[in-house]
């Protein structure tokens, strides 16, 4: 993509790399009770744990989760503990939106946890018209909003901040890309607000493969999940994400390890 008069100016000057992952759903009742049931949701959160070890060993600068790390508001403590040490483990500031399984809403996982109960490093997003976050000593800025309820009217991408000169720009949004929001799709991500943003990369959660929907200056993707079962029947991957000055943004469709 040729490089804009907007995009020169808002180039920082330092390089950045980051772990985007999504849909892990974490505690999924997808195949039941028993011993299959549970020996489904073990290798999810292997997959899991497979996600922080591969950003601690890839050094990443940022883990970014993309909605839906449980399958629902109705997980047990311990895997809410669970969840919270292995981000308590990474090696970086981890930064969360809710999806549409996890959502913020009246029932809503997240709205009992203390600052406490959370790992020093977890930047949770949880207000629905959305906050910026900013890591200064990465020349980055973050953007994301809390999915509340998961309908047409919700729009992920609305309400941004405007990008922020001299640092890397991203947003997080959970939704269902689409060319034209007037087909009655819940959570719709236009191929519009993608391009108008002008933000240096866009990661989404929601569609379970990866896919790259990037348009105009703006690099924007699907990670797919983790999960294995879920993206297919031997692994999951994640996107692990190159920003360079003045080049294109890499991204990198890797594997994740979920072997005990």
């Amino acid at each position: 993509m040729a490089a804009t008069e907007t995009t020169v100016a808002l180039t920082p000057a330092r390089p950045l790399n980051f772990i985007h992952t999504s849909d892990v759903h974490l505690e999924s009742d997808t195949f039941g009770s028993g011993d299959r049931g549970d020996a489904f949701r073990d290798r999810v959160r292997r997959a899991f744990s497979g996600v922080i070890t591969l950003a601690n060993d890839r050094a990443s600068d940022l883990l970014l989760i993309v909605g839906d790390l449980f399958d629902s508001s109705r997980v047990p403590d311990t895997a809410l503990r669970f969840a919270m040490d292995e981000i308590g483990r990474a090696r970086m500031p981890v930064v969360m939106i809710p999806g549409n399984h996890d959502a913020h809403d009246e029932r809503s996982i997240y709205a009992g946890l203390a600052a406490a109960d959370l790992p020093r490093n977890l930047h949770l997003i949880l207000e629905p018209e959305g906050r910026t976050i900013e890591f200064p000593e990465l020349a980055v800025q973050i953007w994301g909003k809390a999915l509340v309820e998961h309908s047409p009217d919700y729009r992920p991408l609305g309400g941004m901040a405007e990008p922020a000169p001299g640092k890397w720009n991203i947003a997080l949004a959970h939704g269902l890309f689409t060319e034209d929001s007037a087909n009655g799709r819940s959570s719709p991500i236009t191929a519009a607000e993608i391009e108008a943003s002008a933000y240096n990369y866009i990661a989404l959660g929601h569609v379970h493969v990866f896919g790259d929907v990037s348009r105009g200056t703006t690099t924007a993707a699907y990670c797919g999940t983790p999960a294995p079962l879920y993206a297919s029947t031997d692994a999951g991957w994640v996107a692990c994400v190159s920003c360079v000055p003045g080049e294109p943004i890499r991204i990198e469709r890797v594997v994740v390890d979920h072997q005990p």
